[in-house]
């Protein structure tokens, strides 16, 4: 019967496994080092964010072809969902709606191929790294794909396909959520990851795209959802109430007569409804005549992942039979290394490499437009990827950092039993093991850090725009012009930039 060790120091159960000899043979051990080799080999020495540097500084300049190149080169095989996703926002940003599309919905069936196919590739990534795994998508990341395509369906004037998209975006999200969380070993990194099972900015997103198409309970259902959201989760994702979401909420509710659900939406939504302010009717209706422009402005790009070495202990006389329990012996202990190593006699200190993501915000705070008429308009963060980004690692930190100790004691072990077998072999698993200890620093490195969105009534006709971004200090940090912006009377205009 398998012995199962208890939580006390804050790690989930492991069950002990039957010692099993790792010099069984030594033809075996030569083959598990020869298929490595070959995965090292094919996938270089480099760290994903290392070998597509080149990529963001493109994407600044506008060489969107340069771009395309970089993503052509440096990812496939195991970063086949990446290639896609790369390459589908960086058509959308080069205007190429139609082949910014095919490649999201490449990106989509691939995300579905990888999680729910069988894929035999975690014996191998034990004596190498999680970048020998094909890279599957964070939930937040997956999310982005319906954000994309609506747009540019938007653009290619294809309403009822925008409207589709509408539709996949929260039940994409929470369905990478509930896979993600499956992997998730520590039930403190499950309860971290339901923080962003819903995303308040896409739920209004949508709303938007279905009152535009004057399906009005779909747009009040989501503008509910995204008030929820917001309400409970704008202070910890720092992110900022859009004063619109309030007017949009009374103005639709009055229409459909949802009087009652509106008075509970008050009591449950405070702060959205004081963010709209003034919520007369005339205040939340749409000026006669006029048509309402939707400004969304992306900003920077989210945080990429780096990798880091850290060092854990090797103890005199242990079989270390069980790497999973090592391993969860070893994270618990992490923030106390000297509780950990006391009373045991450290036979040398093995170097781990895992990955580190580093939040360094944007010093936009605001977003501004004013028209050529002098309507004037801001609004805070209202999406904040970065926090999305950090939320999603640090709930599978723990998982990781088991994960990457336990592969480092079994190639540890694997270095052993080839020292037992000859020198020559011992020394040549001890290379190996050293030169395939890569973190994966793998994420999808395109996307913006903070999508800010901005309401405006404007009257009929063509018109030019300024949009300023403001910093914490309520200094301009930059300028952008968006010239022919049609406004048609009573109907909405989607205008998205970005500001890399």
């Amino acid at each position: 019967m398998a012995v199962r060790y208890g939580n006390e120091h804050g790690r989930p159960a492991v069950p002990m496994r039957p010692y099993r000899s790792y010099a069984s043979t030594s033809v075996r051990l030569l083959r598990v080092l020869a298929a490595a080799s070959l995965v090292l080999v094919i996938s270089g020495c480099a760290t994903y964010s290392t070998k597509i540097s080149k990529l963001r500084p493109q994407l600044a300049e506008g060489a969107y072809d340069a771009a395309l190149e970089t993503v052509e080169d440096q990812t496939g095989g195991k970063d086949r969902l990446l290639y896609y996703l790369e390459r589908g926002s960086i058509l959308h940003y080069a205007d190429r709606w139609v082949e910014s599309n095919e490649a999201f919905a490449a990106a989509e069936r691939t995300a579905d191929e990888l999680y729910t196919k069988s894929i035999s590739e975690g014996a191998l990534s034990m004596v190498t790294s999680d970048a020998s795994i094909s890279y599957r998508a964070r939930p937040f990341e997956m999310a982005m794909i319906p954000y994309f395509r609506a747009l540019n369906y938007v653009y290619l004037g294809q309403r009822e396909s925008a409207l589709v998209e509408a539709r996949k975006t929260s039940l994409l999200l929470a369905k990478y959520v509930d896979i993600t969380l499956a992997g998730i070993e520590q039930e403190e990194g499950r309860a971290t990851l339901e923080q962003v099972r819903n995303n308040a900015f896409l739920l209004y997103f949508s709303g938007m795209l279905y009152d535009w198409d004057g399906e009005l309970n779909d747009a009040f259902i989501a503008y509910r959802n995204a008030a929820t959201a917001y309400q409970k989760g704008a202070a910890q994702l720092q992110i900022a109430i859009p004063p619109s979401l309030g007017r949009d909420l009374e103005r639709t509710g009055r229409r459909l007569g949802f009087g009652e659900e509106l008075d509970h939406l008050r009591t449950i939504c405070p702060d959205v409804f004081a963010a709209a302010g003034e919520l007369s009717a005339e205040k939340v209706a749409w000026q006669k005549g006029h048509g309402e422009l939707v400004l969304l402005v992306e900003v920077g790009y989210v945080p990429q992942k780096t990798q880091v070495r850290i060092d854990i202990p090797i103890f005199e006389g242990e079989a270390y039979s069980d790497p999973d329990y090592w391993a969860w012996e070893i994270v618990a202990g992490m923030g106390n290394m000297e509780a950990l190593v006391k009373g045991r006699k450290v036979k040398y200190w093995l170097a781990v490499a895992v990955p580190k993501l580093t939040v360094v915000p944007s010093n936009v705070t605001q977003v501004g437009v004013e028209s050529d008429g002098g309507e004037q308009a801001s609004s805070g963060r209202a999406d904040n990827l970065a926090a999305a980004a950090a939320v999603t690692f640090e709930s599978e930190y723990g998982t990781i950092m088991a994960k990457t100790i336990a592969r480092g004691i079994t190639k540890y072990l694997i270095t052993t039993e080839a020292g037992k077998q000859s020198d020559v072999a011992g020394v040549v698993a001890n290379i190996f093991g050293a030169a395939t200890e890569r973190a994966d620093t793998r994420s999808w490195l395109t996307l913006p850090e903070s999508i800010y969105l901005v309401r405006l009534s404007l009257p009929p006709g063509t018109h030019d725009l300024n949009v300023e971004l403001v910093d914490d200090q309520r200094g301009v940090t930059a300028n952008r012009s968006i010239e022919g912006v049609e406004i048609q009377a009573g109907d909405w205009t989607f205008v998205s930039r970005r500001a890399f």
